[in-house]
């Protein structure tokens, strides 16, 4: 079934059958709910809405499937078949605990919103993981080639179109440098948060306010991190990053590295959602959301190439222990930032006005800090 080489080699096949089962499993998953979530409304059918009492329930797994996955990549004959199914459920479980605790807490915290619905829910998280994912690819892919080439052109070595990986790994420290952060914390951030952001364009017909485009800017950001994950996982098992020693004995390192994006995935494309929101409705302070959304992003890309700058595109980064520990501290720090803003801003963030029924009955949200008016009570009447 597989192109095992001769002699048998475990490695080769660990990879191969996590990039075939776990390919087919993972896209017929999302597509799966697109075509379910599609048919029920062409249908004219409602959604129920999103109520989880735990959105953190599959967290505690994380450590288990990072031990076990971790066990399987220094043991790649055993349960090869199970793997493809553990690393799903790695690269899953961070993305879909932001994306159900920050719902969760927008839900609690807006009594007299519409209630965000599993449609609304599963829609924004698979437009982040397949329609944004794609556009990012298209245009980051245009930029590696265009760029890469006129650099190799005009400063390099002036080499074969066709042999464009090559001759940018011969360009200068320099420019190599420029060309790896220019890509990884200049180009790509905006592209990614410009397409992860405009699910506010997307959802437009359902008028959301501040904090529910926040909400659905969380949604697109961890489905993105979700495929992006994933398609990165399945390069880190590859025989050549094994051979590499960038995997083996250290893939737990890079489950808790990318665990980490889903809470910077995240925020940042609710900060991009912020800025969506305020350019459509001129609300022009809220446009610099976007600007911090890069921002962050760029920050995350800029420390994980101190970290891995030398295996990475031009192979001209930093390769310095003191700068691995540095970029280490710091991302810890940034996922810190991003779990605390998560938290903070999914419960504080405050729409425009409560939903149309509810502003229809004359009803509105008590503001901070004031008691509710009771109504008085009637005096009994004392028995003669």
């Amino acid at each position: 079934m597989f192109s095992i080489d001769e002699p048998y080699d475990p490695d080769l096949e660990l990879f191969e059958i996590n990039a075939t089962v776990g390919t087919g499993v993972l896209y017929l998953t999302l597509g799966g709910f697109l075509v379910v979530q599609a048919a029920s409304a062409l249908g004219r059918t409602s959604s129920s809405p999103l109520r989880l009492r735990r959105p953190y329930v599959l967290l505690p797994l994380f450590p288990f499937c990072v031990a076990l996955g971790q066990y399987q990549a220094n043991n790649p004959e055993r349960l090869p078949w199970l793997f493809p199914f553990v690393n799903i459920a790695m690269v899953s479980i961070p993305s879909l605990t932001v994306a159900a605790v920050v719902a969760t807490r927008y839900s609690r915290a807006h009594p007299l919103a519409w209630p965000v619905s599993w449609r609304e829910w599963t829609s924004g998280f698979v437009y982040g993981a397949i329609g944004a994912t794609t556009m990012a690819v298209i245009f980051n892919t245009a930029y590696l080639l265009g760029v890469g080439h006129l650099l190799v052109q005009l400063v390099g070595n002036g080499g074969p179109f066709n042999d464009l990986g090559y001759n940018i790994q011969r360009l200068s420290t320099g420019w190599g440098i420029f060309f790896d952060l220019s890509t990884l914390s200049i180009e790509a951030p905006l592209t990614e948060e410009f397409w992860k952001g405009m699910i506010v364009a997307f959802f437009f017909f359902r008028r959301g306010g501040l904090a529910r485009c926040f909400v659905w800017g969380v949604l697109a950001g961890t489905g993105f991190n979700l495929l992006e994950t994933f398609q990165n996982s399945l390069g880190a098992v590859h025989p050549s990053s094994l051979a590499d020693q960038t995997i083996g004995q250290q893939w737990w390192f890079f489950a808790l590295a990318r665990a980490g994006t889903a809470a910077m995935h995240g925020m940042a494309t609710g900060l991009a959602a912020i800025g969506f929101y305020g350019l459509f409705r001129r609300r022009w302070r809220y446009v610099i959301g976007y600007l911090g959304g890069v921002a962050l992003h760029g920050s995350w890309n800029f420390l994980v190439y101190v970290i891995w700058g030398d295996a990475m595109l031009s192979r001209r980064g930093p390769d310095s222990t003191a700068l691995d520990i540095l970029g280490g501290i710091a991302l810890a720090a940034v996922f810190l930032l991003a779990v605390t803003a998560l938290w903070v801003l999914s419960g504080r963030l405050r729409d425009d006005a409560p939903a149309p029924i509810y502003r229809l009955l004359g009803m509105r949200p008590v503001p901070p800090g004031t008691v509710a008016a009771q109504p008085a009570e009637s005096p009994l009447p004392v028995p003669g």
